[in-house]
């Protein structure tokens, strides 16, 4: 598991990536405006699939390391943007099938968790 704190302003976001199950999970917590009468926080979670190949290993990243370790890396290529629309509900009561940690790592989103149609194909293995 790889967990990784992004702190903004009005935000905060947590992503969790799972090699064994091939899960990335993106928790965000928005916080509200009370001028405009909104509530203090929103949670929100995007679960989506990623292949075990889609990552550097972490022995890999150690090795870099211990060869230059004042070197800053930069990526070979730039793949761009990627925008997704998640538009289909995960319910937490039944996610553990695609993860065992969904259900506590978005217990508070509820029903603002999302995925992709294609990454349930892909978990549930229908291609």
């Amino acid at each position: 598991m790889v967990m990784i704190i992004m702190p903004q302003e009005f935000m905060h976001i947590c992503e969790y990536s799972f090699w064994l199950q091939e899960v990335h999970i993106m928790k965000s917590l928005i916080l509200g405006e009370e001028e405009r009468g909104q509530s203090q926080y929103q949670v929100m979670c995007f679960i989506s699939h990623f292949p075990k190949d889609s990552f550097i290993s972490s022995d890999a990243m150690s090795k870099l390391r211990q060869k230059n370790p004042s070197t800053v890396r930069t990526p070979q290529e730039d793949l761009g943007r990627l925008n997704h629309t998640m538009d289909y509900s995960v319910v937490l009561k039944h996610s553990h099938i695609i993860s065992p940690f969904i259900k506590d790592i978005c217990a508070e989103a509820g029903q603002a968790s999302y995925t992709l149609y294609k990454d349930i194909m892909k978990w549930s293995n229908i291609h």
